[in-house]
């Protein structure tokens, strides 16, 4: 048998590494995400701005959102601009109850197009939903059921899971079961600090605050408004934090305040007024100056 050289050992060698090489090298991705990724982001922005009362700022987001999206021809985000709309459309004072009936419209035709619909079926529903309770559809049953139907399209998504909790929340509510009210809105709250949705957390415990107040649990609702406030304080919402503060005055005053509550409640007012001025929002810091009891 011929044998092999140093010259041809090195030669086998020097092929072999070249092609192990080559196939080990990563390969070059076939999906570019620059313009997903800058939309995906002004979503969450405008989402943000929601929550801190811009509504004008968030317009802003979502319309270059859209515009981004149309131009990938990106059909998941084009249903998320669609239902953050809703959102924002029934954060308004009063709602806008036909804008956000038309986004939930489009956002089911742009739907069947999503790379999971089962799942954007399932954030529609529970738009739908805080669109039915904004109508004052007083079929409670029946939401709560399309709730349910609808829970398993979301299931390992940790945001929407905690987002359907506190609906849940906003129908015991109204349906004055209170008591379970609280748990729903306590229970989003724990999901929304354990995966650090800090935007999300304060309005729970505002909302806890609203279902122990009118259950007539007066120290637990302060105790879920100082919750409330640290978060809002750590999310540097000042809206929340104004809003916060006169619900505070608002609770402290609630049925016989002693004078030592009723000068909480004055010190509650006096500083959600300045929060109110201190972000030009006068008309919301004359409403705490008025609450103020002489």
């Amino acid at each position: 048998m011929k044998k092999i050289s140093i010259f041809e050992k090195s030669l086998l060698l020097a092929f072999f590494v070249f092609f192990t090489s080559c196939s080990s090298a990563p390969k070059r991705s076939m999906q570019i995400s620059t313009i997903y990724s800058t939309s995906s982001e002004m979503i969450e922005s405008a989402n943000s701005c929601i929550l801190s009362g811009d509504y004008d700022k968030a317009e802003l987001f979502l319309s270059s959102a859209e515009t981004q999206a149309i131009s990938i021809d990106n059909y998941d985000l084009l249903t998320s601009v669609c239902l953050t709309r809703c959102s924002l459309a029934l954060s308004y004072n009063p709602q806008k109850i036909d804008v956000a009936k038309a986004q939930i419209n489009k956002a089911e035709v742009y739907c069947k197009n999503c790379s999971n619909p089962q799942k954007q079926q399932g954030i529609i529903a529970l738009n739908k939903v805080r669109l039915e309770l904004a109508s004052e559809n007083q079929n409670y049953s029946q939401l709560h059921d399309l709730l349910q139907e609808n829970q398993k399209s979301i299931k390992g998504d940790a945001f929407y899971e905690a987002q359907y909790l506190s609906v849940h929340g906003d129908i015991y509510k109204l349906e004055q079961k209170y008591q379970d009210a609280d748990k729903y809105y306590s229970d989003a709250a724990k999901s929304f600090t354990d995966n650090r949705y800090l935007s999300e957390i304060g309005i729970c415990w505002y909302k806890a605050a609203q279902a122990r107040s009118l259950n007539g649990k007066k120290e637990n609702a302060l105790e879920a408004m100082e919750n409330a406030i640290f978060y809002d304080r750590a999310a540097e919402n000042s809206m929340a934090l104004g809003t916060d503060y006169y619900a505070v005055g608002l609770i402290l005053l609630k049925g016989n305040p002693t004078q030592t509550e009723i000068t909480r409640a004055n010190e509650a007012f006096n500083h959600s007024a300045q929060i109110f001025d201190a972000i030009n929002q006068t008309e919301l810091a004359q409403k705490s100056k008025e609450a103020i009891r002489e």
